[in-house]
């Protein structure tokens, strides 16, 4: 009993304590469910087109796990939440629901009992809150699994609040990148294909055919890039279709394709890519976005360039860096003054909540990195098991702000209450 009284007691200064971060309290959840069931892993998880995601984690002792770490939901316990949309758990495997012990958490992990419940967002799955250990038990209490609810359930809030907000802000800076994009990505190859022309055109009169040829395919090159940009606008501009509400991508594969639209069979240039980089965007978007920053990294660099694609390792992201010569201008860690490469960067990437940073590789060139701000908040529809008909949500990204302080990322003060967190069991 008096466990129980002091884990829903801390469960419910927790929640009302609104002064830190919701992802640094969040992780406090995991802890202290941790503590309450007496397991050694708690994790807060996503689980998004057959993909099972952990975000946040607390373990105990060598319990395996990280954020970051990603497999089929079918190889984990979680699966079983996401499915009946209700709190699952087990002692035992051989206690839980048929075939539980031949999935990888069992087989693989050694997780052996586990309680979880779907954490959702606007009503939708969007993940689980579980805790397991690699020790069997005997079956989880009632006053258990309502704790491992109650938790789920403050976290759907938190989500849930921050979704509605990034939506509603999202508005204006979506229709201020809108109208700068137009103002220098579309203009510039137009004016691109209007020099070409005019060159044909009077190599044209001189009868020159190899004169004219170069001139018209890259007239042709600068016009179709120009539809693309449109597409892309159109899209970025529409109520419809946003960044927020796409699934991971593999930057990888967009960052080849993104390398061959802007080399030729003459770029001396090579690039490397790093497999196994997913991040949460809108494919044709990152494409653009990698494809601006390859430009802006061979314009400044030499014909021998060697450009890299990795992720950031400690932080949610990707990076791009050359072994060029740096930025030009004045400094050699930033352009002296406005960089027009570096502005059609920012704001595709403001379009995802990113944030870019641009300083020297570590072969003294150009480094771009792109962190997605725990980019393992997004949310999406479910595949296989959200509503028929129901539109993906938009992305989830925490802020963190200077004072350590958040502002509307949160159920408001009496959650505790509305979520059960008081009732003791």
């Amino acid at each position: 009993m008096e466990r129980r009284e002091r884990a829903f007691r801390e469960l419910a200064t927790l929640v009302r304590d609104r002064e830190r971060p919701f992802v640094d309290r969040v992780r406090e959840g995991l802890e202290l469910g941790c503590v309450a069931l007496g397991v050694e892993y708690g994790a807060l998880a996503r689980a998004d087109g057959g993909e099972h995601t952990v975000l946040a984690v607390a373990t105990r002792g060598d319990a395996p796990g990280a954020p970051g770490d990603s497999r089929p939901l079918g190889e984990t316990f979680c699966e079983l939440p996401v499915t009946d949309r209700e709190t699952v758990g087990f002692g035992h495997p051989d206690d839980g629901p048929p075939g539980v012990g031949d999935r990888a958490a069992h087989t693989t992990d050694g997780f052996s009992c586990y309680v979880g419940a779907p954490v959702t967002v606007d009503e939708r799955v969007y993940g689980t809150c579980c805790f397991a250990d690699r020790e069997p038990r005997e079956a989880f209490a009632d006053w258990e699994r309502e704790l491992v609810g109650s938790l789920a359930a403050w976290m759907s809030d938190g989500l849930t609040a921050r979704a509605r907000k990034l939506a509603l802000a999202s508005e204006s800076d979506r229709l201020d990148g809108f109208t700068a994009m137009i103002d220098h990505d579309i203009r510039e190859p137009l004016s691109t294909a209007r020099g070409h022309a005019q060159l044909a055109h009077e190599a044209a009169t001189e009868a020159d055919a190899a004169e004219v040829t170069p001139h018209t395919e890259a007239t042709v090159t600068a016009l179709s890039r120009t539809e693309r940009l449109v597409a892309d606008l159109l899209r970025l501009g529409s109520d419809s279709e946003r960044a927020g509400g796409a699934g991971p991508v593999d930057v990888r594969a967009v960052a080849e394709h993104a390398w061959a639209e802007v080399t030729t069979d003459d770029t001396m240039a090579r690039l490397t890519t790093e497999p196994g980089v997913r991040v949460p965007a809108d494919e044709s978007l990152l494409k653009r976005l990698l494809a601006e920053t390859f430009r802006f990294c061979l314009e400044t660099g030499d014909d021998a360039l060697e450009v890299t694609v990795g992720s950031l390792g400690d932080r949610p992201g990707f990076y791009v860096a050359d072994d060029g010569t740096g930025f030009p201008g004045e400094s050699g860690d930033r352009p002296a003054g406005d960089s027009v490469g570096l502005d059609s960067i920012e704001r595709i990437a403001a379009a995802h909540d990113w944030t870019v940073t641009a300083g020297l590789s570590a072969d003294g060139g150009l480094r771009v990195e792109v962190e997605t701000d725990e980019g393992i908040w997004p949310a999406s529809e479910m595949t296989g098991h959200a509503e028929e008909g129901t539109a993906p949500v938009a992305t989830l990204v925490e802020e963190w702000s200077d004072d350590g302080s958040e502002s509307g990322s949160d159920a408001g003060p009496d959650s505790a209450t509305d979520s059960g967190l008081e009732s003791g069991g």
